[in-house]
């Protein structure tokens, strides 16, 4: 499973959940190889800011998975407000090289009406890989839309089927954060076809599974979903 043979790259929010303890990883298991086995099943993993902005070296994580494995990093509000914690985040994210697939920042309070400063540090973060926002929510203004749009870069989408799907297209990396709670699998099949909708050879889609802990049954029927379609 990679980048270059998947249309959707599926995976969960992390890899640490207690719920998966004794049930998806074995009791035998060390921690340490937990990465390994999760990456051994699914192409990609969204990792949340607690998960990895305090990780002393993120290169051994590329060590524990294949060459195909990809990794998407979360950068908090509080991280993309501060330009000192900012660009430390971003030369610890250069250390996973090829391994890093994208980032996903969240758009802060403090930048939602200055523009000129998002985009300077957007241009920051493109220049060591793909970049996608989660605006929480929040109302962008024309003038950030098209600041958006100028870069090439998406929204975060919930899976919501109300028209916000858009919000996926025309940046070169789409992110689907979807949560599992009560989503069958018509609905998944729903979601997937959207992301089908928006990968191409400019664009990598990638759906995101949430959850506590995320559903290992949705994940699998998730790729089943995709060799069919």
């Amino acid at each position: 499973m990679s980048v270059e043979t998947h249309r959707v790259l599926f995976g969960a929010r992390g890899w640490k959940h207690q719920g998966w303890l004794n049930n998806y990883y074995s009791e035998e298991l060390p921690e340490d190889w937990q990465l390994g086995f999760y990456s051994n099943e699914f192409p990609v993993v969204y990792v949340p800011a607690a998960d990895w902005l305090d990780v002393s070296d993120l290169a051994e994580w590329a060590e524990d998975v294949s060459d195909s494995f990809r990794f998407i990093l979360e950068i908090p509000e509080r991280t993309l407000e501060n330009e000192q914690y900012f660009i430390k985040a971003l030369e610890k994210a250069k250390t996973l090289d090829e391994f890093c697939l994208g980032l996903v920042l969240k758009l802060p309070l403090s930048l939602r009406d200055d523009t000129a400063l998002f985009q300077q540090r957007l241009e920051m973060a493109q220049a060591v890989t793909h970049v996608c926002l989660d605006k929480g929510g929040a109302a962008l203004t024309a003038e950030f839309k098209a600041m958006l749009v100028k870069h090439h870069v998406a929204e975060v989408w919930d899976g919501t089927l109300q028209g916000n799907e858009d919000s996926l297209k025309g940046g070169s990396l789409a992110m689907s954060h979807i949560s599992g709670d009560e989503l069958d699998m018509q609905a998944l099949r729903k979601i997937i076809e959207v992301c089908l909708s928006v990968s191409n050879e400019n664009c990598i889609s990638v759906l995101c599974l949430d959850g506590d802990p995320p559903s290992l049954e949705l994940l699998r029927n998730a790729g089943i979903i995709l060799d069919l379609l």
